[in-house]
């Protein structure tokens, strides 16, 4: 009965001490306690940067165009829904609602309200989302988030704007006569619309 060998690995040894640089396919084995060398053939009229891609192949850290293992994901980022909710937010005229003009601070403060609908979470929970997220990329920023200046000083900025933003609001999605129930509480207060503002103050139970 024949004893089968088991194949010894082949590696591309490049000899480049003659004019163009030979490739030496070789295998490596130990006899008696010494490291021995054996040719199995020879690869003449390549470059050296070409024999260097065969010594790669033979050394297993390169596979072939189009496999599975070709493929590799180097970074990853929700985008699908933060995109969609801020191209509604725009169709919709939110931001033009919270300013007239294109200012950085109004897309933060649109990358703040989708962000709470996707994420939920703190204002600084949401900023280190940055690299899980296209959401504050979609809306110029670029990097990392500092919650101080893209989420904190917007705030402000809204607040300084609260009254205009309920005028804006008011105007465009209530009439005359329309009940605004305002606050959390059950017995929250009514009011009664009417132009130029809100009038008519009453007490109510209703949710």
């Amino acid at each position: 009965m024949a004893i089968k060998r088991k194949p010894l690995p082949l590696h591309l040894e490049i000899q480049r001490h003659r004019g163009n640089p030979v490739g030496l396919i070789r295998s490596s084995y130990r006899e008696n306690g010494k490291v021995k060398h054996s040719t199995h053939g020879r690869i003449t009229g390549l470059t050296l940067e070409q024999l260097k891609l065969l010594q790669a192949a033979f050394r297993g850290d390169v596979v072939p165009k189009g496999s599975a293992e070709d493929f590799q994901i180097l970074a990853s980022k929700e985008y699908g829904a933060s995109y969609a909710l801020l191209e509604l937010a725009k169709e919709l005229g939110l931001d033009r609602a919270l300013y007239s003009r294109k200012e950085a601070w109004v897309q933060d403060c649109l990358a703040m309200i989708v962000g709470r609908i996707v994420y939920s979470g703190s204002k600084l929970a949401l900023s280190n989302q940055w690299k899980n997220t296209a959401l504050w990329e979609l809306s110029g920023v670029e990097g990392k988030v500092d919650v101080d200046l893209h989420c904190y000083l917007p705030m402000d900025r809204l607040l300084e704007r609260q009254s205009a933003i309920q005028r804006t609001m008011a105007a465009r999605h209530l009439k005359d006569g329309h009940l605004v129930l305002y606050g959390s509480r059950t017995d929250g207060d009514r009011f009664t619309l009417q132009r130029g503002g809100l009038s008519g103050r009453s007490r109510s139970f209703c949710r």
